[in-house]
């Protein structure tokens, strides 16, 4: 059994996002002459290629990608129960955070970006604490 095929607005759309990722690859990778010149870094700046960031960006962009029509596949084509279907979503999810703090937001676990990390999981946990910290099995409560 096939899926249906893709549109030709959904190829073209397809075709123009990587034409653009490539473009801003090589137009970043190989900058002219005149346009270096203009944009020398101080003598205190280090010099730092953008290419590393990009194809650090392109990485991430596949995986979410490749995660999201995973997750979208499994539940349109049914290749799972429903409960197992949902705990692989939850999963797909949690990956996908995962991937999205490292290649997006460059949060690592050393460094600087070790404090940002637990910036995130601080607000995290509040943010659970006020969504759920309210159980409706409490016996001692009188809101339900």
């Amino acid at each position: 059994m096939t899926g249906p095929q893709p549109t030709l607005t959904g190829r073209l759309t397809r075709l123009g996002g990587a034409a653009a990722m490539l473009i801003a690859l090589l137009a970043l990778s190989k900058r002219s002459p005149a346009l270096a010149a203009e944009s020398t870094p101080l003598p205190t700046e280090p010099a730092k290629s953008a290419l590393p960031d990009m194809i650090t960006y392109g990485v991430g962009y596949a995986l979410a990608l490749m995660l999201t029509i995973a997750a979208f596949a499994l539940v349109h084509w049914h290749w799972a129960s429903p409960s197992t279907a949902l705990g692989i979503v939850f999963g797909l999810a949690l990956v996908q955070i995962i991937v999205h703090f490292r290649c997006f937001l460059h949060v690592t676990l050393n460094g600087p970006a070790r404090d940002d990390l637990q910036l995130i999981l601080f607000s995290t946990l509040i943010v659970f604490l006020m969504v759920g910290g309210h159980s409706s099995s409490c016996s001692t409560c009188e809101c339900a």
